[in-house]
């Protein structure tokens, strides 16, 4: 009687998962649903540590016009101005009179001057340090732009894995929940038989306590599904709706073992990423030595003084 019972819930177990995979596959047809290939064009439009690498290589790339720089003139414009005050009194006393004059004289003159001058500067040889840092400027670009292509492998990996992780526990959450419910009409039934004297209390306490795991199981896989629908949002950027099954890559992927290597090797971005560095690290090397040469260069000055015409003031005051 046992086990009859046992084969019996294990053909509703499987009635029921069989249904519950044909409800899932007509509901992925039949209604619109979220593919990973969208997912993947979400996260490379809304990803924040996408869009901060962004931001980080336009900001290397004005180090190369900086470095032309170099090559340009330098100009450089000067104005000053200044104004000059002068006064002096002088005292005479006259002793013929009675009583003595005195006389007082001041004399005052005023002077404004203003003068402006352009100096440019051409450096002609400066041991090749200008070459050498746009060239180690343009390795700086191209390195940024490698480190960029690394960052977008690893934000679409992580889009592409929130998105199957997603789609899993998602379907382990209804597995659960199916033998949730397969777990209780069992209980139901096995209750019912020992009503009747067919099973033992023995048998209603296995069915009970199978029932106590699966409901622990399906808390569980809730607990998961709540965390795969967060870590989609932090890393896709949007809400996650209902997920179409992910499509095979294997015809993207390389078909031998050798293949692969190699175009790991002169393809992957972090490889010439660490080459552009090395580059970089040869350059600052030839602009340190590129100091040690002498500097020559050409040089132009103009200059322009404005002088006012002075003002003089002479008072002459007597006093008896």
């Amino acid at each position: 009687m046992r086990g009859r019972g046992l084969r019996d819930s294990i053909r509703l177990l499987a009635v029921v998962g069989t249904a519950a995979a044909a409800f899932g596959v007509g509901c992925f047809n039949t209604a619109s649903a979220d593919t990973l290939e969208w997912a993947l064009v979400q996260a490379y439009q809304n990803n924040p540590s996408l869009n901060a690498q962004r931001a980080a290589l336009r900001a290397v790339d004005e180090n190369v016009p900086q470095a032309l720089s170099g090559y340009r003139p330098k100009l450089s414009v000067t104005a000053a101005g200044g104004y000059n005050y002068f006064r002096e009194v002088n005292k005479t006393v006259v002793q013929q009179t009675f009583p003595n004059s005195v006389s007082y004289t001041s004399i005052g003159e005023d002077l404004g001057t203003r003068q402006f001058g352009a100096t440019a500067t051409q450096t002609l040889y400066n041991g090749f340090q200008t070459a050498n840092r746009t060239r180690q400027a343009e390795s700086q670009v191209a390195g940024a732009r490698e480190t960029l292509r690394v960052t977008e492998q690893q934000v679409l990996l992580d889009a592409a894995t929130a998105y199957m992780n997603l789609l899993r526990d998602q379907a382990i959450l209804d597995l659960n929940r199916r033998n949730v419910e397969v777990l209780t009409e069992q209980l139901k039934q096995t209750r019912d038989r020992f009503n009747v004297g067919e099973v033992t209390r023995t048998d209603v306490a296995q069915a009970e306590s199978r029932l106590a795991a699966g409901r622990s199981a399906l808390l569980g896989a809730q607990s998961n599904y709540v965390t795969s629908q967060a870590n989609y949002r932090r890393v896709i950027g949007v809400d996650p709706g209902r997920l179409d099954p992910g499509t095979p890559v294997d015809r993207l992927s390389p078909a031998t073992l050798p293949h692969a290597i190699t175009s790991g090797e002169t393809q992957s971005p972090s490889v010439l990423a660490a080459m552009y560095g090395v580059d970089i690290a040869e350059l600052a090397v030839k602009i340190s030595e590129g100091a040690l040469y002498p500097n020559l260069g050409l040089t132009a000055s103009y200059t322009q003084s404005y002088d006012t015409q002075p003002q003089s003031l002479r008072l002459t005051r007597l006093f008896l």
